[in-house]
């Protein structure tokens, strides 16, 4: 039975059709989800979460592609939890938050802090969010720019830094 053929009794809610297109439909589902957030247990999650959509949604599917409207419903579902991530994320970091563990060493830090002040914003803001462990497609979301575009960035502002501090010592 093909997959557009179980739509309109997915959209009835007929259990059986429902659990056949699970059956078919939950691996690729998954690994969609999988490329997109990299973590399976999350993965795990947004295939549930994409099924109850489908379930709960299915009389709102029109035409042919059912398999191509699943897929994108768990693409959504993937790059919105990557969203409300990249939003939750706390962005006022300061160079304090970042240097607090170096402030045994005054000099350390101060050194530190004037070589940060050598970057525009955004360069700081991306070193000290990539610094504290937040993943560059994250911050790429958070700055709404293409995830080469703040590793390119992201490079030359440690390149910079490298030079600057190379320059005091």
């Amino acid at each position: 039975m093909s997959l557009d053929s179980l739509a309109p009794r997915v959209a009835k809610h007929d259990k059986v059709a429902f659990e056949d297109l699970y059956n078919k439909l939950r691996q690729a589902v998954y690994s969609a989800c999988l490329g997109v957030v990299k973590s399976h247990a999350l993965a795990e999650e947004l295939t549930q979460d994409t099924f109850v959509t489908v379930w709960l949604q299915s009389d709102k599917f029109r035409g042919i592609g059912y398999k191509t409207w699943i897929l994108t419903i768990a693409k959504n579902k993937s790059l919105n939890l990557l969203k409300k991530r990249a939003r939750e994320l706390s962005v006022d970091f300061t160079e304090n938050d970042i240097l607090g563990s170096y402030e045994s060493d005054i000099e350390l830090s101060v050194l530190i802090k004037n070589a940060l002040k050598i970057l525009d914003p955004i360069e700081r803001q991306i070193v000290l969010l990539r610094a504290s462990g937040v993943k560059a497609k994250e911050l790429a979301l958070y700055l709404k720019m293409p995830r080469g575009t703040v590793s390119w960035k992201h490079t030359e502002a440690i390149k910079k830094l490298k030079k600057y501090m190379e320059g005091t010592e």
